[in-house]
């Protein structure tokens, strides 16, 4: 829009019709890319704010393959840059201020269990300034050594600022581009292997198999806590409607139906809260907010791992003449003559065409994928092996008069008019942004975020987006110094970024970020043959087999069918596969007891929140003025374990007793086989009521015991 804007205005014709020749519909590519990134991979519960945060962020960070290419161009041609000075301000200081303060405020925000909008934001804030409060605790710190010992003086204190922002983001990005350099030209390759990539989908699935049992035990102990909650909150009580909130985000699947009589009695820390404190509550419906996110994620990879090794087992069997997977495998005649693929995922195709569609597919699955896969394989490592090259002899012109030795700078200066220019620089720096970017995704699967298609929460979203955002200016730094053919025949000549954010950089800086990348060839180089796998397999074997089994990289590939997880992904996609063949419409996950869908419908019932007080789930209970002040929790005193212990008893008896359900029994007005909320968790009839009503606080203290024994809880 700003170049047609600046076409239609009266800019200069020539510039502004290259411009809009190349830059116009690089933008849109880059637009369209991030577009069906986010629908690919957000969750449908991801709310508009989230999907328009990370659509700027993913589409500002690529949008540097576009205007690099453009800045370069006006470079070499000598052309007006007014409007690429305006695009790269509105780039650089729009990623920095996402990057910094928007997204990570955001991803708090959407972490918070607080009931209402304020106090959301308001605990992100606190969090975001404790972080930050740190960081620059840390910088000031630095910064007064160096002035006490003369190092630097007050007035280049911002200067020592960009300084560190350059180094950090070098660093961080050359060891992020490294990873994708090596990973991403591997993980082609091993897919056109047939035989390993059925190896590989067995142990993701070994894997993933094992996480969703976790993810499912834990969200059942959360949802044990919820309904807990629940049960001794009455009625009426100052916090029904926070609880009510609670309520309405926990699952009531089957799956976790009677979850409180199933989970086994261990201590954990989610149960050990007070249950009329609203501090605790928050912490309460926080915890269970994430449980929920990580168990949707993890179903969602497991139903993904699944298909991949059911595939992966169909094509196996296929490219090696046999067909051992039923009425649904990959069928070929006797003769050899006549082949069809059918995947166990679906229904046979039907039609008079089915047999043509199964036909073609055995030939692409089984014959022209891999071979393509291979080209593909071998030409992204050539270009990895190039990018590698231009890296590591970049120190030659950036930080000494020596010759120009980068493949890239070669394809700038014999690139013969503008189309070929912008292509010359677009496609390299494409692929950097590929390889950079794709170790940012794969992080997800090691650490607290992951992408997974279809079901990525707002939390890991926005974790991904502020990411991407931080490694976009050096990205583009980086390539820019390894184009040094711009500056042939004017030494004086620069782009419009290095003008506005390298001009200020310090020499040492500038240095530091020609030199630095020449580690990017000997960490591709261990990354290529295992390096750092024989090293932590070294330093762990002392440990047992479980420690490196645990904590193995992902790149070790060895012992793929000696490992555990590859003997348990093979039995679970057998099972997988059996149930499926028992059903008209195949459906993943029916032969794991620990998955489960978790739709809208899932979460809360509407009934189950009316018995607290007939409030709507959405209330904003701070402003409705159910909080009130006196309920806070207050700093006390005596806060030991003894102590806590006994007001968590004391406040259980309190509230069953105000809900007038603890009264002195009479069988004879009982129907047979009922049982009071009171005797469902372990307590008699002698606490609250009878005649043995004021006497029996020893024995209740001993039921009240033995109840919170069976809940978890600890001494």
């Amino acid at each position: 829009f700003f170049f047609a804007t600046r076409a239609a205005f009266g800019a200069p014709p020539g510039f502004a019709m290259g411009e809009a020749s190349y830059g116009v519909p690089a933008i849109l590519a880059v637009t369209l890319v991030t577009a069906y990134m986010l629908h690919y991979f957000a969750a449908s519960e991801c709310d508009l704010a989230v999907r328009f945060m990370v659509m700027v962020s993913w589409t500002l960070s690529l949008s540097i393959v576009a205007l690099v290419p453009a800045d370069v161009a006006a470079t070499m041609y000598d052309e007006e840059t007014s409007s690429l000075s305006t695009l790269w301000d509105l780039s650089y200081w729009i990623t920095f201020t996402l990057t910094w303060f928007v997204l990570p405020f955001h991803q708090l925000y959407e972490d918070a269990g607080d009931f209402s909008a304020l106090a959301r934001a308001s605990t992100s804030l606190r969090e975001n300034g404790i972080f930050y409060g740190v960081i620059v605790f840390i910088g000031l710190l630095g910064a007064i050594l160096l002035t006490s010992y003369g190092a630097m003086t007050s007035e280049s204190m911002a200067t020592f600022a960009l300084a560190s922002s350059t180094i950090f983001g070098i660093c961080a990005g050359i060891f992020a581009l490294g990873f994708g350099l090596v990973d991403v030209p591997k993980i082609i390759w091993r897919r056109a292997d047939v035989a390993k990539r059925q190896a590989e989908a067995h142990r993701r699935l070994g894997v993933a198999s094992r996480a969703l049992e976790d993810a499912f035990v834990g969200l059942r102990k959360v949802i044990k806590a919820s309904e807990t909650t629940r049960e001794v909150i009455p009625r009426h009580h100052v916090y029904a409607s926070a609880v009510a909130v609670i309520a309405r985000e926990t699952p009531k699947s089957p799956a976790f139906e009677g979850a409180m009589d199933k989970v086994v009695d261990d201590v954990d820390d989610v149960l050990d809260y007070d249950y009329d404190e609203l501090s605790d509550l928050v912490a309460l419906r926080r915890e269970l907010r994430r449980r929920t996110r990580v168990y949707r994620r993890t179903a969602a990879q497991y139903a993904v791992a699944v298909e991949n090794a059911i595939e992966a087992e169909a094509v196996f069997n296929c490219g090696a003449g046999a067909g051992g997977l039923g009425d649904r495998g990959c069928l070929m005649t006797p003769d050899g003559g006549q082949r069809r693929f059918r995947s166990p995922l679906r229904a046979p195709r039907q039609g008079r065409y089915g047999e043509a569609a199964e036909a073609a597919e055995w030939w692409w699955k089984c014959r022209v994928e891999p071979v393509l896969l291979r080209v593909l394989a071998v030409a992204l490592g050539a270009f990895s092996v190039l990018t590698v090259w231009a890296e590591g002899t970049m120190f030659s012109t950036q930080a000494m008069e020596g010759a120009d030795l980068s493949p890239f700078s070669a394809m700038v200066r014999v690139a013969k008019d503008k189309g070929g220019l912008h292509m010359a620089v677009a496609i390299p720096l494409g692929y950097m942004c590929w390889c950079a970017y794709h170790s940012l995704f794969r992080l997800g699967m090691f650490s607290f975020y992951a992408l997974v298609p279809g079901h990525t929460d707002s939390f890991s979203l926005l974790i991904n987006a502020a990411l991407t955002c931080r490694f976009a200016a050096p990205l583009s730094l980086n390539f820019l110094m390894m184009v040094p053919s711009l500056r042939e025949g004017d030494a004086n000549r620069e782009t419009t970024f290095g003008r506005k954010f390298v001009d200020g950089v310090p020499d040492s800086a500038r240095h530091f970020a020609a030199v630095f990348p020449v580690i990017l060839v000997f960490y591709c180089g261990a990354l290529a043959f295992g390096v750092f796998d024989k090293i932590f397999s070294a330093c762990t074997s002392s440990f047992g087999g479980s420690l490196r089994d645990k904590y193995k990289f992902e790149s070790d590939e060895k012992d793929l069918e000696r490992n555990v997880h590859t003997t348990d992904g093979k039995r679970i996609a057998e099972r997988e596969r059996s149930a499926m063949q028992n059903q008209t419409k195949p459906k993943i996950g029916s032969g794991s007891p620990c998955y489960f869908e978790l739709a809208a419908g899932d979460m809360g019932r509407e009934s189950e929140m009316a018995d607290l007080g007939g409030r709507a789930a959405d209330v904003d209970v701070e402003r409705a003025g159910l909080l009130s002040a006196g309920g806070r929790r207050q700093p006390r005193s005596d806060d030991r374990p003894e102590r806590r212990w006994e007001r968590q008893k004391e406040r259980l008896a309190s509230a069953l007793e105000r809900t007038g359900e603890l009264r002195a029994a009479k069988p004879s007005a009982k129907p047979p086989g009922s049982a009071s909320r009171a005797s469902r968790f372990g307590l008699g009839p002698g606490i609250g009521g009878g005649s043995g009503g004021t006497n029996s606080s020893t024995g209740g203290g001993t039921r009240l015991d033995s109840m919170f024994a069976s809940l978890g809880g600890d001494k």
